[in-house]
């Protein structure tokens, strides 16, 4: 069981150094110019200044709007987390990254059904 085990931490260390490095190409991508509203939600108006007035009234078109201005965010958001993802697809590091995430998971599934069966066979 301890070789598993050891295994296993082994996977999670290398898929953490595998999520930093995504988060890495994440934090770089930069925000297309001209976007409404930065990911942490600020309210903004169509030209871009922060909005000062009062929102408008309610009703059908004003409900209509705000999920259109949420969706809006969601797609920007969406189109960043992806492009980031692209590039860092692109990246060796990464691949090379990924290549040894995978490969310690294999070792540690190896582990696992190298373990149960040996518990098997003594049973």
């Amino acid at each position: 069981m301890a070789e598993s085990k050891a295994a296993w931490d082994q996977v999670g260390q290398e898929f953490r150094a595998l999520g930093r490095k995504v988060k890495q190409h994440y934090e770089e991508q930069s925000r297309p110019e001209g976007s409404e509203a930065s990911l942490r939600g600020s309210l903004v108006d169509q030209e871009g200044r922060e909005a000062t007035t009062a929102p408008p009234p309610e009703g059908p078109s004003a409900d209509r709007r705000k999920v259109d201005d949420a969706l809006q965010k969601l797609t920007e958001s969406l189109d960043q987390a992806f492009s980031a993802l692209g590039e860092a697809v692109r990246d060796p590091q990464v691949g090379e990254q990924t290549k040894k995430a995978a490969s310690s998971l294999s070792d540690a599934l190896n582990a696992t059904f190298a373990e149960a069966s040996e518990r098997f066979r003594k049973k």
